[in-house]
Order: C-alpha cells, then structure tokens, then sequence
C-alpha cells in the first residue's frame, strides 16, 4: 500500500511538472504572437498612416502653391516664363506623392477617395493648361473666366478630397492604436497568469514532495534468531 502511494505522489508530481511545461509554451507562443501582432500594428501606423498623411499634406501644399502660382500668371499676364517651369515641376512631385500613396496599404474607401481625386485632378490640370493657353494667345478676359470658374472648382474638390483622406489616416490609425493596446494588455494578462499558475504549482510541488517523503518505504530490519 505504501508502494501504491508513492507511486501515485510521483505521478502527481510529474503530472503537475508536465502541465508547467504545457502552460509555459502555450504562453509563449501566444506572447510571441501578440508581440508580433503589436510590432505590426506600430509599422503600419508608420508605413500605411504617417507617411501617406504626410503625403496627402504635401500634395495639398502643392496644390495650393499651383492656384497661387497661376494667378499670378493672370496678373503678370504671361510675362513670367518661370512659373510655367514651376507649375510643370508640383505636377511632377504630385504624381510622384500619389503614386507613392498608393503603393501603401489602402482600406476600400482610400481607394475610393484617391480615385476621385485623380480623376479631379486631371480635369484641374486640364483647366490650368487651358489658362495658360488663353494667356500665351492674348486671350485674358476667357482666361480668368476659366480660372475662376472650372480651376477654382477643381481645387476646392480636391482639397475637400484630402481632407477626406487626412480623416481617413487618423481613424484607421486610431484603430490600430487600440489593437496594439488589446494585444498588449493579453501580453501582460498572459504573463501573469503564468507567474500565478507557476507559483500554485510550485507550493503544490512542494506539497506533494514532502507528503511523499512521509510515506516513502523504510527498509526493514530483520534479525535471526
């Protein structure tokens, strides 16, 4: 009988050693997973937020400058070759910002927005090259016709268009912040659910051995008469 229990302790005690073991890598898988899922939500609030926010501030900068810059064409009227150079060079770095704004991780209504806007902008650069025309022909009163009809109405859509897109990276990002603080709190719940569980086994480890110290088998003695 004394056997028997021994052997039972010892069981429990490896039982409970083998449930550490099971706990302890259960954890740590879930803790490199949520470490690898809080590293990815922080570079994609870098890579697909910041930057393409960055982007869209330029490209309204731009845009901007571009108006400024045209009608001060009307003003000089065209007596100014440098601002066609000028003009040619924010269209240049617009197409560049897109183009770089779409290589980034898009959610279905970026990739709405975007197209409105490129489609805007393209009927913009097409009344900004029409100003330019009028005004190289003498044509001045058609010119600032145009500008402060079909070019003012193109520029206020593409910057409502950005805006758009501004709000966009801030609630997408917004959302990301708060999957980094889920996986973090489950990071820290984990890691002290294993402090827990490892301290309640240990006290029950140490239980068990010395219960089992108690009933290990002493060696009789016998004597020959």
């Amino acid at each position: 009988m004394k056997w028997t229990l021994f052997i039972q302790q010892k069981m429990k005690v490896a039982a409970l050693l083998l449930s550490i073991m099971f706990f302890v890598i259960l954890t740590n898988v879930l803790g490199s997973h949520n470490l690898e899922n809080i590293n990815r939500s922080a570079n994609s609030i870098y890579k697909d937020r910041l930057i393409p926010a960055t982007d869209v501030y330029y490209i309204s900068d731009h845009l901007h400058r571009k108006k400024a810059l045209l009608e001060s064409y009307l003003v000089v009227e065209g007596k100014n070759a440098g601002i066609v150079n000028e003009l040619k060079q924010l269209n240049q770095r617009i197409t560049e910002r897109i183009t770089h704004f779409e290589t980034t991780y898009l959610v279905n209504v970026e990739g709405k927005f975007i197209s409105h806007f490129k489609a805007n902008n393209k009927q913009y650069n097409g009344a900004e090259q029409e100003v330019l025309h009028l005004v190289k022909s003498g044509n001045m009163v058609q010119a600032k016709a145009v500008f402060d009809s079909r070019v003012k109405t193109s520029h206020e859509k593409n910057i409502a268009t950005l805006g758009k897109l501004m709000n966009i990276q801030s609630d997408v990002g917004k959302d990301l912040i708060k999957d980094s603080q889920f996986y973090t709190s489950s990071f820290n719940l984990l890691s002290t659910l294993q402090l827990i569980l490892a301290g309640v086994i240990g006290a029950l480890i140490v239980k068990l051995v010395m219960a089992a110290r108690l009933t290990t088998p002493q060696t009789e003695k016998y004597t020959m008469n």
